[in-house]
């Protein structure tokens, strides 16, 4: 992602100011997003969106007025500040929100949500869930990953093909190389698939090779490679 892209999503510019409650703890959340997954991980959708929803309420609460932000680790923490200071610099006589790192357990929450109620077909409400895990935890590559998958799925291609791109870009702030790759050659799998629905066979086949040096013989990026090759196939008879 290119770095005016990055401010934009990390730091909103606003002149207003809102009082809110006093949030969640952090010890609160992590455990309610916890047993959340432990939900998911039975196939219970239906059991996770009580435990998350006070966490999700609360992760609102503190954005009302302050760019309440999530990180990964250490890295991105700092990566978080430099681009909040280099928002200031960039806009030095603009009254800005403040920029606070908050626990991760917060961010997880409203993308558990949005899983569960995907997994419900609740379709038009998962989207707003997704994209409030994306925006708070603006580094996060699994996050915009699974974000792109909404627009995929509702086939708006080209908006899942820039988010899916964005996700490429998201994963060089990985602090785990082995994440890095997932949510690289994710990301280059899903622009594979909307360039074949848009038209572009050759942009797809170049997206899809590309994931297979960063995950080789992954079987999927294999199997669409083979479908490009039928489709052209197809095309010459």
């Amino acid at each position: 992602m290119r770095k005016t892209g990055c401010l934009a999503a990390i730091v909103l510019l606003t002149t207003a100011a809102t009082t809110h409650a006093e949030p969640m703890t952090p010890e609160a959340a992590r455990e309610a997003v916890s047993k959340a997954m432990d939900e998911i991980r039975k196939q219970n959708p239906t059991a996770v969106l009580p435990l998350v929803e006070p966490v999700v309420v609360s992760l609102q609460d503190q954005r009302k007025d302050r760019n309440a932000l999530c990180a990964d680790d250490p890295t991105q923490s700092l990566t978080l500040m430099l681009m909040q200071a280099a928002v200031s610099d960039q806009f030095p006589n603009e009254q800005q929100r403040e920029a606070v790192e908050i626990d991760g357990a917060f961010c997880l929450a409203p993308f558990l949500k949005g899983f569960a109620l995907i997994d419900l077909h609740r379709w038009d409400d998962a989207e707003p869930m997704l994209r409030l895990a994306s925006e708070s935890a603006p580094l996060n590559a699994q996050f915009r990953n699974e974000y792109a998958e909404w627009f995929k799925a509702m086939k708006q291609w080209q908006k899942a093909h820039d988010v899916f791109e964005e996700a490429y870009g998201l994963g060089e702030y990985a602090g785990d190389e082995a994440n890095k790759k997932a949510n690289q050659a994710r990301a280059l799998r899903g622009m594979g698939f909307t360039e074949i629905e848009m038209g572009d066979l050759d942009k797809a086949e170049e997206s899809f090779r590309k994931s297979l040096k960063i995950i080789p013989d992954h079987e999927g990026a294999k199997s669409e490679l083979q479908y490009i090759a039928n489709l052209r196939k197809k095309a010459k008879n």
